[in-house]
């Protein structure tokens, strides 16, 4: 029986593949309505007009609900030439309002901006916010996405204790309300290590993280004894897949604060994900992400990710870019990797955090096959536990902070690992 439940389960996910298209979005962003620093509107309208298909407009703590949100004209947080700028870009929509000899700009709700932006064939904005705290000294962010409602922050006593409580939260919801969310843990490493691999080990519910945050780097150049984020996804990986659990995914982002500097940091188009789904729909492109029929990238385009279960081969091919050329390279970790940990200081210098840093088995995440070209393809070895694939232009990243590629990169998901569960 559960071997006719797989066969099935994987001819449906075959015959969805064949009906999809791929769809180019940022689930990491923000504007206004916290610390971005232009208006929604135009957060939106840069990645609608520079090839996306769907963004989520991520603001701090809220879902952006609230219809008398009004931004004073002059404050720390609007400029006069800013609202001025807006009025002139927006004459139609724009509201002001004058109380008291000043004078107020109102922030657009995310459901008045659905109505303007989203097109059936072309873009769609899904609801979300990111939750952030400080909890026992360490940062705590992640993002709710295709919620309709504000989530609450829950504390618990530590980082894992946290997040178990905020992703059963947006869970419940979900449920409640019939509606396919997603939970993110982010940038892990900002602003140093202050979330390590063991929270992802220990809470294998959480199936997705930012592998790449274009302004979420640790913000300290890292001691020679720590990881990379691709180290730290492999860890997760290799602890969960051996133990019978769900890999984690990885999503790349911009976490955009900055659309007006180009000189700046946290801009908006360098890092996104491609997701393969039958449709725009929020619940479609959720759903596709859930069964990992995406890839995240900082600049490198693919054309096809393609597994074949019965195989156990993984394929990749990239679309050509002009005078750039591509590595291929497979990471896997075999079944039965050393287990051992090592615990290192990492004293605090300057403005660094003082930090206990756990040292893994260089055992997990091992290079099995480079490759160059526009394709390449890995056949699983019967110990492998999975397998995923990265792949590396020749063209340097526009910017980068710290534990971040420094050439435009795409990674697959991790494929193969449900051998491992049946």
């Amino acid at each position: 029986m559960q071997t006719k439940f797989v066969v099935v389960l994987f001819t449906v996910i075959a015959e969805a593949v064949l009906a999809s298209q791929w769809y180019r979005g940022n689930l990491h962003m923000h504007s206004m309505w916290s610390d971005g620093n232009v208006f929604p509107e135009n957060a939106v309208t840069w990645y609608r007009d520079n090839g996306y298909q769907f963004v989520c407009l991520s603001d701090h703590q809220l879902l952006q609900t609230d219809t008398d949100a009004w931004l004073e004209v002059g404050s720390k947080r609007l400029s006069r030439a800013a609202a001025d700028a807006y009025v002139k870009g927006h004459p139609a929509s724009a509201e002001v309002k004058k109380e008291n000899g000043k004078e107020y700009l109102r922030l657009k709700t995310v459901w008045e901006l659905k109505k303007a932006f989203d097109d059936p064939a072309s873009f769609l904005m899904i609801p979300g916010h990111e939750l952030n705290r400080v909890v026992a000294g360490m940062q705590v962010h992640m993002n709710a996405i295709n919620v309709h409602a504000t989530i609450p922050y829950r504390f618990g006593d530590t980082p894992a204790e946290t997040f178990q409580r905020v992703e059963a939260a947006v869970r419940a919801w979900g449920d409640e309300q019939d509606v396919h969310t997603l939970f993110m843990l982010n940038h892990p490493t900002w602003p140093y290590f202050d979330i390590k691999p063991e929270v992802l080990i220990a809470l294998p519910q959480i199936r997705f993280f930012e592998v790449c945050n274009a302004d979420g780097g640790n913000v300290y150049p890292a001691h020679r004894s720590w990881y990379t984020m691709e180290k730290f996804w492999d860890i997760a990986n290799a602890f969960r897949v051996e133990d019978g659990y769900d890999p984690v995914f990885g999503i790349a982002s911009d976490d955009t604060h900055n659309y007006t500097n180009p000189a700046g940091d946290a801009r908006p188009g360098e890092g996104w994900v491609c997701v393969r789904s039958a449709s725009l729909d929020a619940g479609a492109l959720v759903q596709a992400m859930y069964r990992g029929d995406f890839y995240a990238s900082t600049g490198v385009s693919l054309t096809d990710v393609a597994f074949d279960e019965a195989a156990g081969t993984l394929r990749v091919k990239m679309s050509q870019e002009k005078d750039v050329t591509y590595t291929i390279r497979f990471t896997t970790t075999k079944a039965g990797f050393d287990r051992a940990t090592e615990t290192f200081d990492d004293p605090a210098r300057e403005k660094k955090p003082a930090r206990t840093g756990i040292r893994y088995s260089d055992t997990i995440g091992k290079t099995v096959k480079t490759d160059t070209g526009l394709e390449a393809s890995y056949k699983l070895e019967p110990d492998d536990l999975y397998v995923r694939a990265t792949v590396t232009s020749s063209k340097k990243a526009g910017t980068r902070v710290n534990n971040e590629p420094e050439y435009e990169t795409a990674w697959t998901q991790p494929y193969g690992w449900r051998a491992w569960q049946t």
